[in-house]
């Protein structure tokens, strides 16, 4: 059982807790929810006290995997500003032993660092709710209780629920840890959200339009139309398949989305096959959405602009929705593999932009000054010996 500092405080004090996070998307949408909800939750479960939540915005350390840096920036606002306890969100996605960890927190400084994507995707925000909780309940105690402890029961709020699990983790400077019990996948599908894959859509622009303005020309082409009709069903799922791949494939390799795994160390080399199973997931899901946008604008031309006389002679004469929705399917695949060649014209940049998350963009980035430097060192080194 870990001992940890208990808060004396008189009856009826106002507890403030401050929040800090990330000024992008999901971490500020999330921070905004605990200053609104959160006083009345622990109302409900510590009702000695007044509650209050400040939320302050900030950049985050974009690596930090253990945490430390994240939670002395907490211990410093909670310092400098009065707060009671300290906060982080952040999308930074943190595993230790393979296991997703949802929270750390340090009694010693009443400070907790909450990871969104080990939350997965359903309930965001009522889960993380409960997890912060949980951790102002657990912190404000005098111990912390055993796993699987009655005392542990009693003390545990319903919002958990089975999805999370608490622990004492052997590790200087974090007293308590909520783990995630569904492993890496919920990591993953969490990580996929973070990247939010249905703004790939508006962020390919230069795709989109290459793509659209080729669906012209094969929608007017009496080939594609007579190979629409007499393709059978397992051929037209693999032709649809094959495009969504083929663009896929030349976004990763052409604009630089995969992350070299080779001659990294083990932990190193998980993380790094996470993160590359995300971009896939992000970008088979934002390329789906877009097929299916191209497909319903495909269908919507076709509807208007072919001919009874011309098309009836390749669709018969009782042809009716069905044919054409088997011509906008392979026009829209056809579309699909040249409106590759108009995501060339996007920078290496707005494609990040567009596939990645705040966090995983500025990851990578200080990832490649790492490698950068690391490059230059051994460069230098060889030049001195050759000298």
């Amino acid at each position: 059982m870990t001992t940890q500092q208990s808060h004396t405080q008189t009856p009826g004090r106002e507890v403030v807790i401050g929040v800090v996070a990330d000024p992008v998307a999901t971490p500020l949408q999330v921070a905004q929810q605990l200053e609104q909800e959160l006083p009345g939750l622990l109302a409900e479960q510590l009702p000695d006290r007044q509650w209050r939540v400040e939320v302050h915005r900030e950049r985050l350390p974009p690596s930090d995997m253990q945490h430390f840096e994240i939670m002395n920036l907490a211990t410093e606002h909670k310092r400098q500003r009065g707060w009671d306890f300290a906060v982080c969100v952040t999308d930074l996605p943190l595993a230790i032993d393979r296991q997703p960890v949802v929270a750390d927190a340090s009694s010693s400084r009443n400070v907790a660092v909450v990871s969104l994507p080990a939350f997965g995707a359903m309930a965001l925000r009522r889960r993380v709710l409960g997890v912060v909780a949980q951790l102002i309940v657990d912190l404000r105690g005098e111990t912390t209780p055993e796993e699987g402890s009655e005392e542990h029961r009693r003390s545990r709020l319903d919002a958990l629920g089975g999805a999370f699990r608490r622990a004492t983790p052997d590790q200087d400077g974090i007293d308590l840890r909520i783990l995630a019990s569904r492993g890496r996948l919920r990591l993953l599908i969490g990580m996929v959200r973070d990247n939010r894959p249905w703004r790939l859509v508006s962020g390919l622009r230069g795709a989109l339009v290459g793509a659209f303005a080729f669906s012209a020309f094969y929608l007017i082409n009496a080939t594609l139309w007579e190979l629409a009709i007499t393709m059978a069903v397992w051929q037209l799922v693999a032709v649809v398949l094959a495009s969504i791949t083929v663009m896929l494939t030349w976004l990763i390799v052409y604009h630089h989305l995969w992350e070299r795994v080779r001659n990294l160390p083990a932990y190193q080399r998980e993380q790094a096959v996470l993160f590359n199973a995300s971009t896939v997931i992000t970008l088979a899901i934002g390329l789906t959405c877009g097929y299916l946008g191209l497909f319903v604008l495909n269908l919507i031309a076709a509807l208007i602009v072919f001919t009874p006389e011309v098309f009836s002679q390749y669709a018969g004469p009782e042809y009716g929705l069905g044919e054409h929705l088997l011509v906008a399917l392979l026009t829209t695949a056809a579309a699909t593999v040249a409106g590759a060649i108009g995501s060339g014209f996007e920078s290496e940049e707005s494609v990040h932009e567009a596939a990645y998350s705040h966090r995983e963009r500025a990851r990578r980035e200080a990832l490649r000054r790492s490698r950068e430097a690391k490059e230059d060192d051994e460069t230098l080194d060889e030049t001195t010996r050759e000298g």
